[in-house]
């Protein structure tokens, strides 16, 4: 198994950059693009772990940092849901240049809801692994903020969240996604995992998602875990859950 540190172009031009992760044998069985949450990045201890485990099955993997976010060029105050499923069409067409072969997605928090609109319009997608999605992401402003900022947000065309500023068109991105209408349009297989304990995204929202999906899956709760997955050992298990069910969606190894 060895990294690669690669890049390519965003469909606006920005550049992305990311780490293959290569199987030792050098004709993998498949392929998986991790995406990372909203205030995380490719270098998140779960990419990172999920990226050797699954290279050391035969499966090529790649993290790379949304457009906004660690190496990758751009700016935080860009962000959005749109502009990330643009950031992960360019991230799949690169995958499907260097090695065409069934590829899946997985995607934590934020990155799930964008890996599952994309998997929503792109049939080749092999599979699908969604942690601790938003079903709801049109909900995120009115978590963050009065009625009367929200109202501010739109008039002076920014805000700001966590001391980082965001453009307006996040918030009328927002109004315009609706994950359901997404998810039944996903004819791959789904896991959806989420924790019964999360504070960001409540556990209802899986089961949301869950009910949408038309095709094959399978819904995970984690007892007592919150949104980060901080507890290591229900992490260590979530993880080996994902491995093992990826290792059978593209994959020939199993756990």
């Amino acid at each position: 198994m060895f990294e690669e540190k690669i890049s390519f172009r965003s469909t606006t031009g920005e550049t992305i950059v990311g780490v293959l992760h290569h199987p030792s044998n050098k004709l993998s069985c498949g392929a998986v693009i991790l995406c990372h949450g909203m205030e995380s990045d490719k270098n998140s201890d779960k990419l990172i772990y999920l990226s050797h485990i699954l290279a050391q099955r035969g499966i090529l993997t790649l993290r790379f940092d949304f457009t906004y976010v660690g190496e990758s060029s751009g700016k935080f105050e860009d962000i959005t849901y749109s502009g990330e499923v643009a950031d992960l069409r360019a991230a799949y067409d690169f995958m499907q240049s260097r090695q065409p072969v069934r590829t899946a997605l997985l995607g934590s928090s934020m990155g799930g809801t964008v890996a599952l609109l994309f998997a929503a319009e792109e049939p080749s997608v092999a599979a699908l692994v969604t942690i601790a999605a938003p079903f709801h992401p049109e909900a995120f402003p009115q978590r963050i903020l009065t009625p009367e900022q929200l109202q501010k947000w739109r008039d002076q065309g920014f805000t700001f969240y966590n001391g980082q500023r965001l453009n307006v068109a996040l918030l009328e991105d927002l109004e315009r996604i609706n994950v359901c209408a997404s998810a039944r349009k996903i004819t791959c297989p789904v896991l959806v995992i989420h924790g019964d304990a999360d504070e960001v995204v409540p556990v209802e929202e899986a089961h949301e998602l869950h009910a949408c999906l038309s095709g094959v899956k399978k819904l995970s709760i984690l007892k007592g875990t919150d949104h980060r997955l901080s507890n290591p050992v229900i992490m260590q298990q979530a993880l080996t859950e994902v491995v093992d069910w990826l290792g059978q969606q593209v994959g020939h190894q199993t756990l």
